[in-house]
């Protein structure tokens, strides 16, 4: 979801920078043209809309085209550059020649060269649907049916797919992606979770806790509350595979425990967030501070507390485990917000061009697999930089934070230091309180470039290697700091170009067919060691270097 937003808002700057760039014919202007089929057999695709994109909008543009009935599409009149090359059509995925899933294809124009002869795969995505009833087999409306898939490398998963039943029970998730997936069905709330809580007598023996509580619950296919022991389904290309559901009651606990430190004026709310990503629930504060959360499954979860006003916000979070019992006794004393300000000044460079920035505030530690309700606390809060280099963030609750820069007017900036007091913040920092940071932006960012080659089997050249993901990767003490590793693809030729890139020293690797973000990975950067290529980085340094494909073991794409 995230990277198909992302790309998406790429397309669309893209073709309002470029609206009123109207190629002029010219002779010997550069074109493309190519093929686009559907695999397995390669037969020709008609109706792929095609999307070409310059990855440097001050020189080149941005061309649409449509595949025919023979697959075919060409463009003329292309301004020389290098380009990003989309593929779209409904119930379809761009692979590759090894049958992995491509997002992009990069490839460079050259002035009077017609690029031709490009050959492009679409695989079919697979479809799971099913009905979901309930323990009399009537229909069950409002379910919520996701499609899960293991994260490369781990053991936690991810959701690929999501969409609530109709009132026939019915649910239908397209775009699948061949391979393994767990199916889980989370009913609707229960309204009777949102009671108030009766009071207890003084003996604590209210007949309402003496009886045992059931309701539905989050159940993965074929009918299992354990996320661990629920078997994959595996899907092919093309398959519209039936998943059917009966959920049955089952026993239920209660998470109990006290707010303190906030009033009824600022409206606390408990939220009972589910680590597997596959649930939340939130209750109201009583008056007394007090709080239950009913209907809870067995598992892991994060107890959280939200508070306040348009002014101050206050927030706690608390860790749990249900195993075969309530939970009582939670503890939650919310702590209040504050801002954080900031200036932020480019090194030998007019203040005029700072309102291109923006300045990322985000958690240092983030759960591994944030689930379905991803947060503010996972994308961090962007703030605007004004003329003057000034910018805050508000209601920032305790924490340890990193911070980044983005935007810009060029690929060539790096953030020189962030420092708290004078001292040095770059790798992270604990706040407590409002708090000025300073910024240092430098437009001197060493320049890596190169290209990948691979050995031919029973030959002794080398040839290039397009579309590979080259990335320089920093020192470990920043592995935390997303800015910090330099990324370019391969062209078509095997080039790549990796631009404001921050001294020190780096590892560069050439990857193929592995998931983005993988190489920020502990463990998956551990089992490379061995294959990659040490450079360092000065300020305005112009490195060339070439590389070889790195092997990536199958559990990692």
């Amino acid at each position: 979801m995230t990277r198909s937003l992302a790309l998406a808002g790429f397309i669309l700057s893209a073709w309002l920078l470029a609206g009123a760039q109207e190629s002029v014919p010219a002779a010997n202007a550069p074109s493309i043209a190519g093929t686009v089929v559907k695999e397995p057999g390669s037969q020709p695709l008609k109706k792929v809309l095609v999307q070409v994109v310059a990855e440097d909008q001050k020189q080149g543009g941005n061309y649409t085209a449509s595949t025919d009935t023979d697959g075919h599409f060409h463009i003329e009149n292309i301004l020389p550059g290098r380009y990003r090359l989309y593929l779209e059509k409904i119930g379809f995925v761009e692979v590759n020649g090894r049958g992995i899933k491509s997002d992009v294809s990069v490839f460079t124009v050259q002035a009077g060269q017609a690029v031709e002869d490009l050959v492009f795969r679409m695989l079919p995505t697979a479809i799971v649907s099913g009905r979901i009833t309930d323990e009399d087999g009537d229909p069950m409306s409002g379910v919520r049916v996701i499609a899960q898939k293991k994260r490369p490398g781990k053991a936690t998963r991810e959701g690929a797919g999501s969409e609530a039943t109709n009132d026939l029970g019915e649910y239908r998730l397209s775009g699948l992606f061949p391979g393994q997936y767990w199916i889980v069905a989370m009913p609707p709330p229960d309204l009777r979770d949102y009671e108030q809580p009766h009071e207890k007598s003084p003996q604590g023996d209210n007949k309402n806790d003496a009886q045992p509580d059931t309701r539905y619950l989050t159940t993965y296919y074929p009918g299992t509350y354990d996320a661990m022991q629920a078997p994959a389904v595996t899907l092919k290309a093309g398959d519209e595979m039936p998943v059917n559901f009966t959920l049955v009651p089952a026993r239920a606990y209660r998470v109990r425990g006290i707010v303190t430190g906030v009033t009824v004026a600022e409206k606390p709310v408990v939220e009972l967030v589910s680590k597997a990503g596959d649930s939340i629930r939130a209750n109201e504060v009583g008056p007394d501070g007090q709080f239950e959360v009913r209907g809870v499954g067995p598992g892991s979860y994060v107890v959280r507390v939200s508070a306040g006003t348009e002014s101050q916000s206050l927030t706690a979070r608390q860790d749990i485990s249900v195993v075969a019992a309530d939970v009582e006794g939670v503890k939650l004393v919310p702590l209040p917000s504050f801002t954080l300000s900031g200036h932020l000044r480019i090194e030998s460079r007019a203040s005029g061009e700072l309102t291109h920035y923006s300045v990322n505030l985000h958690l240092a530690e983030l759960p591994e697999d944030p689930g379905f309700f991803m947060s503010q606390d996972f994308f961090g809060t962007n703030a605007p930089v004004d003329r003057f280099g000034n910018f805050e963030w508000k209601n920032v609750n305790p924490g340890n934070y990193i911070v980044q820069v983005y935007g810009g007017d060029g690929q060539g900036f790096f953030l020189k230091s962030v420092t708290l007091g004078g001292r040095d913040i770059a790798t992270g920092f604990t706040a407590s309180g409002p708090a000025s940071l300073d910024l240092l932006v430098s437009t001197k960012g060493g320049t890596v470039e190169g290209a990948v080659v691979e050995k031919e089997k029973d030959v002794d050249n080398d040839h290039p290697v397009a579309n590979a993901t080259v990335v320089a990767v920093p020192e470990e003490r920043y592995r935390k700091l997303t800015d910090r590793f330099g990324l370019g693809s391969t062209d078509q030729h095997g080039r790549f170009t990796i631009r404001g890139v921050a001294p020190g020293s780096y590892t560069l690797y050439a990857w193929q067919d592995l998931e983005e973000g993988v190489w920020r990975d502990a463990d998956f950067l551990k089992s490379q060691e061995a294959n990659g290529t040490a450079v360092k980085v000065e300020e305005g340094s112009h490195q060339k270097v070439e590389l070889k494909l790195s092997p990536a073991g199958e559990e990692w794409r």
